[in-house]
């Protein structure tokens, strides 16, 4: 099959790139279905980088810089934050399209190219994280843009390009620069595929790719250097090391175990070892062993992250199709080579369906939402116009929590203590209580009360808040936190900074607040008895 017209491919990616941007920006405000919190997560990373700071210098977070750096370009050209990143995405997706393109008209033939390159603009450009979903949400949107730079330079290594059509330097600069996006986006995906991606130009004997790449990302890396100062990296690298000394937050998701051989796992796992031998078999083993190089990373990318969402199934489906040997070959259980290839595909394609599915209808499902329900988030922030969230779930308080501390008959009767421990702090045994939804509700309450009698906190206060995150500075109109973790990991980010320390007595994660009231602890702040409301306890901080 002849490779697609360059100019053709071009013009099918920017005619999708408007397509789903025009319809992700059509609604004229984002509207939230799940995931809340990691909306206000978004939020206020994106606030405090437009008050100038900088992720991992003056705020802890794992995430890396590139992840917020489109959406705040487009923010500070005037749009509301929920515009802005929508606008983002398409950013994002221009600034990758070329590499795309230098893939599909590159590497890949026919359907195979075409279902690339709209998988990849879907995946920058949806409106919801994947899996079988389908409420709308931004929830892990950064991961959706690493997998579509890691599809880019995963195909650019281990396939070779049409000999009509070689740039070995130019796709050396092209996966520099996707890697380089990688690290700073989510490094979990530049661990995972660095190497591999390095051995895939090795093997092919691409090293003018390899050098080109090595130097493109150097400079890269020099460049932050210049705009963020020699301290960005190892500031960056200790927020990444704050995730692996989490005890909730490392592997949030399935055991490992079960992303090898669990219900929603196995037939993947087996389509992909035997996709392996079948490119082996029919006389294509450098693919062979190169695709069994990748698969260590596409599993291990797929248990780090929260849903455990499978995508790189479309990355072999995509390959399968791209190596189809002539017919007439034999393969595992004599079946022909080309035919098992296809096949193979297929089972890879429809496991993942339902996921891409989610996706590619994200953009148009939230044109089409009621928004009858909706209301803004942060009503109290000007930035946050058109950031809309199902009421329902934002201002119903509904919490979980053990009846037998309420009722002590039921004592003989349960078993809670072991599954439900309670939190202490400084020898105070706290509610057992997790709240389940109304964090909207509840962290406004908070915020106000701290400017109310007894605490009468000033607006230039700082708070450390005791659970995996909290909007309470951006409802309360206080400071943030300096050096404090929008999105709690470990330790006690920021702590020396804070005013005072907020502990909920009814959390958001339980778990999260025991590791960070004893982090606390450990760290010898001198502390003023609680000032005390029903929904929390509020420790002054002796400067």
């Amino acid at each position: 099959m002849s490779r697609i017209s360059p100019g053709r491919y071009a013009v099918f990616l920017a005619v999708s790139i408007l397509v789903f941007g025009a319809a992700g920006l059509a609604k004229g405000g984002l509207y939230i279905g799940r995931h809340e919190g990691d909306t206000a997560h978004m939020i206020e990373i994106v606030l405090r980088m437009l008050d100038g700071q900088v992720p991992h210098l003056d705020f802890s977070t794992p995430i890396g810089i590139f992840a917020f750096l489109p959406v705040v370009a487009v923010a500070k050209a005037g749009l509301g934050l929920g515009q802005a990143f929508v606008a983002g995405q398409i950013v994002v997706a221009v600034l990758l399209a070329p590499a795309i393109w230098r893939v599909g008209i590159s590497r890949l033939t026919g359907i195979a190219a075409w279902g690339y390159g709209l998988v990849s603009v879907a995946m920058i450009l949806a409106l919801v994280h994947g899996e079988d979903v389908a409420a709308l949400s931004v929830s892990m949107y950064y991961n959706r843009w690493a997998w579509a730079a890691a599809f880019a330079a995963i195909l650019l290594s281990l396939l070779p390009a049409d000999p009509r059509r070689e740039a070995p330097g130019l796709d050396g600069v092209f996966t520099g620069a996707l890697l380089a996006v990688l690290a700073l986006v989510k490094p979990t995906f530049f661990v995972a595929f660095v190497l591999p991606v390095a051995l895939g130009f090795i093997l092919r004997g691409a090293w003018r790719s390899l050098a080109a790449g090595i130097v493109t990302g150097l400079v890269i890396a020099a460049a932050m250097v210049a705009l963020y100062g020699v301290d960005f990296f190892p500031a960056y690298i200790a927020d990444l090391l704050s995730v692996t000394r989490s005890e909730t937050r490392a592997a949030p998701g399935v055991p490992f175990m079960e992303i090898l051989n669990g219900p929603r796992f196995l037939i993947g796992t087996v389509a992909l070892l035997l996709s392996v031998i079948v490119l082996r078999q029919s006389g294509q083993g450098r693919s062979g062993l190169l695709l069994l190089l990748f698969a260590p990373g596409f599993l291990y990318v797929t248990y780090q992250n929260f849903g455990n969402d499978p995508k790189w199934l479309m990355l072999l489906a995509v390959l399968l199709l791209a190596h189809r040997p002539p017919r007439g070959m034999r393969v595992l259980f004599n079946a022909d080579a080309r035919n098992a290839s296809a096949a193979l595909a297929l089972v890879a394609f429809a496991l993942v369906a339902p996921s891409f599915q989610n996706i590619v209808t994200s953009p148009f499902r939230h044109l089409a939402e009621d928004t009858e329900g909706y209301g803004l988030q942060f009503p109290e922030r000007a930035e946050t116009y058109d950031i809309f969230v199902r009421v329902q779930r934002t201002q119903m308080v509904l919490a979980r929590e053990a009846l037998v501390d309420r009722y002590a008959q039921l004592a003989p009767y349960v078993t809670e203590d072991a599954l439900f421990e309670p939190v202490t702090f400084l020898g105070e045994r706290l509610p057992r209580c997790t709240l389940d939804s109304g964090d909207g509700a509840m962290h406004r309450y908070m915020a106000d009360r701290l400017k109310e009698v007894p605490f009468n906190y000033p607006p230039e206060a700082q708070f450390f808040v005791a659970d995996i995150a909290s909007a309470i500075w951006i409802l309360g109109d206080f400071a943030p936190l300096e050096g404090g973790a929008p999105w709690y990991y470990s330790g006690a980010p920021g702590v020396g900074h804070a005013d005072a320390i907020i502990v909920p007595t009814c959390p958001i994660a339980p778990e999260v607040q025991r590791n960070a009231l004893a982090a606390i602890e450990a760290a010898g702040l001198t502390l003023r008895p609680p000032l005390r409301d029903e929904m929390m306890l509020v420790y002054p901080v002796v400067k």
